[in-house]
């Protein structure tokens, strides 16, 4: 049996077939936002063709955007406009006679890490993607936890100092609060610059404020940490863990936390919709 997963991203759609738990192939082609819906639909279509097998059971997909499960659209998909409201869930199972499964990213993200990634021997495990903003998949008693309107795990939301967890802990923060993207800070730091690490310190310590509330809200054994931000933890772990020495629970079971070191989870994490 093979799946098919998909990460429908605002720039790019990636798309990779899985088989016995891992990608055999896989493709990209970039987002024309200018398309309609239809058009940006029948892409997609293509891209799954370009994947598929003859033994392929199913198609996950991970999107930056909240879901409505009864209806199979998604809404709020602010990247790619023309895709709100409509039913691509039906669309597609019409088009290929496969269960077609749509999650939120940070959901398969989650998934991605329990089923093919760092997380496969934990049962409580929260992973936090740290990118253009901040959102959380969670994992409680082995299952996936979405909340009643599908919301769960949105800690960048979560007021924190003057704005919010997101103003401090996403890729935001550096364009900012220093004027400077954080590829290019990552660079900096890389060199030994004093400034750079200076603001990846300090970027830490937010982090480890907003753990610790996800320790205090949710008790993981695990936070798996993605995004974009997380290629530079070397950089923040050291004041990530001072900042979180201040928790409250001194227990030998001390939560685990690991930057994300698997290729492309999103799209196992979309695959494993489907399992």
């Amino acid at each position: 049996m093979s799946f098919i997963g998909i990460d429908l991203g605002g720039t790019t759609i990636k798309g990779g077939l899985l088989v016995s738990g891992r990608i055999v192939r896989k493709q990209t082609l970039p987002v024309e936002k200018e398309l309609s819906g239809k058009q940006i639909t029948g892409d997609i279509c293509n891209l799954i063709h370009s994947l598929w097998e003859k033994n392929t059971q199913g198609i996950g997909f991970a999107v930056p955007a909240l879901i409505d499960h009864d209806k199979g659209v998604i809404y709020g998909f602010s990247n790619i406009p023309h895709l709100d409201n409509i039913p691509l869930k039906h669309i597609l199972e019409k088009k290929f006679s496969v269960p077609v499964y749509l999650q939120n990213d940070a959901n398969c993200f989650v998934l991605g890490e329990f089923k093919f990634g760092q997380a496969k021997d934990y049962r409580d495990i929260v992973g936090l993607i740290t990118g253009t903003g901040v959102g959380a998949g969670i994992i409680i008693d082995r299952k996936l936890y979405s909340g009643t309107n599908y919301g769960a795990g949105e800690f960048g939301m979560i007021s924190y100092k003057d704005k919010n967890f997101e103003a401090y802990c996403s890729g935001s923060f550096f364009t900012s609060y220093y004027k400077v993207s954080g590829e290019k800070l990552a660079e900096r730091a890389a060199l030994g610059d004093a400034g750079a690490l200076a603001a990846y310190r300090e970027y830490g310590m937010h982090m480890g404020e907003l753990l610790k509330l996800v320790c205090y809200a949710l008790d993981p054994q695990l936070i798996v940490i993605g995004g974009s931000v997380s290629k530079s933890f070397s950089y923040y772990e050291q004041a990530l863990l001072e900042s979180m020495k201040s928790f409250f629970f001194k227990t030998s079971k001390r939560v685990a936390i690991k930057p994300s070191v698997k290729e492309d989870i999103a799209i196992y994490g979309a695959a494993g919709l489907c399992y």
